[in-house]
């Protein structure tokens, strides 16, 4: 078995563009084609500049809230306001500067500049953990990265529903059985990750939790989020590449069709309660001391 990741490089996107109908034109003049059973994985910030999700900061107003919050974080209101705005709720605050000055984390390992991280995180001293549809999000998906000074790339409204849109088209353009997976990247304390933000044709999830190992006993695993995986193949193509690729096919994986959205494969969790519940075990089970000792480390 091989499965094969093939990048297709697109023209300069504008909002308004029929981004399936680029893409469809770019592969063939790639000399590739479409072919049944593709995955098509695209970055979330190409589709968002098709779609005008592009923002001026000169034209944002903070509210009362936002311009709260950024006394205390010591960052621009205007881009609180966006991250409140393109929020569900803010789960939390993480204080990476302070992080970093501290040696808690250790970022000057992961990057080439010094001098640019510490502009970076001068500028940014925080980093919001947010809810949005049901995912986790760091600063809400905003990203300024490749875009004019100024300027902000906002996350689509419905990243299924966008999904769902150029699958259709591709398939209306082609005559291909394919499917659509959008992808955004995400930074954690210990580096970057790709992950899908919305799916379409495909069935997200490996619905294996529970099922039996090799000794016939039951498992936890077997749940693979498949969207995830194909971002985290394709992302190591876009990422090799300084001309900027942000398609990618891929080839020769069986997926299971399912005319069904990632929103909808994921499981319902109530991140509050769900920590909630968690504190309140923890502190049964380890003791209180514990978990003070822990913290005052």
């Amino acid at each position: 078995m091989r499965i094969e990741v093939i990048g297709i490089k697109l023209p300069l996107i504008n909002p308004g563009d029929d981004l399936a109908e680029i893409i469809v034109r770019s592969i063939r003049g790639s000399g590739e084609d479409l072919l049944d059973g593709d995955v098509l994985v695209i970055t979330e910030k190409v589709v968002a500049k098709a779609m005008g999700r592009i923002v001026n900061l000169d034209e944002v107003k903070p509210s009362k809230s936002a311009i709260k919050i950024a006394s205390k974080v010591r960052e621009d209101p205007r881009f609180v306001e966006l991250v409140l705005r393109e929020s569900d709720d803010i789960l939390a605050v993480v204080p990476i500067k302070e992080l970093v000055e501290k040696e808690i984390v250790d970022l000057y390992s992961l990057s080439r500049d010094r001098n640019q991280l510490l502009k970076l995180l001068d500028e940014y001293p925080f980093i919001f953990i947010v809810e949005r549809e049901g995912m986790l999000w760091s600063d809400s998906g905003i990203d300024s990265s490749n875009v004019p000074p100024g300027k902000f790339v906002l996350p689509l409204e419905d990243h299924d529903e966008a999904a769902k849109q150029i699958c259709l088209r591709i398939r209306e353009l082609t005559g291909r059985k394919v499917a659509v997976v959008l992808c955004d990247t995400e930074f954690f304390l210990g580096g970057s990750l790709d992950f899908a933000r919305g799916s379409y044709g495909i069935d997200p999830v490996d619905r294996g939790f529970g099922s039996p190992d090799l000794y016939g006993k039951p498992k936890y695993g077997g749940v693979d989020m498949i969207v995830h995986e194909l971002c985290s193949a394709a992302a190591l193509l876009f990422k090799q590449s300084s001309e900027g690729i942000p398609v990618a096919i891929v080839r020769g994986y069986k997926w299971r069709e399912c005319e069904c959205k990632l929103r909808e494969a994921i499981p319902s969790i109530n991140l509050i309660k769900a920590a909630r519940l968690t504190a309140r075990r923890t502190v049964r089970i380890l003791g209180i001391r514990k978990i003070i000792r822990n913290l005052l480390c």
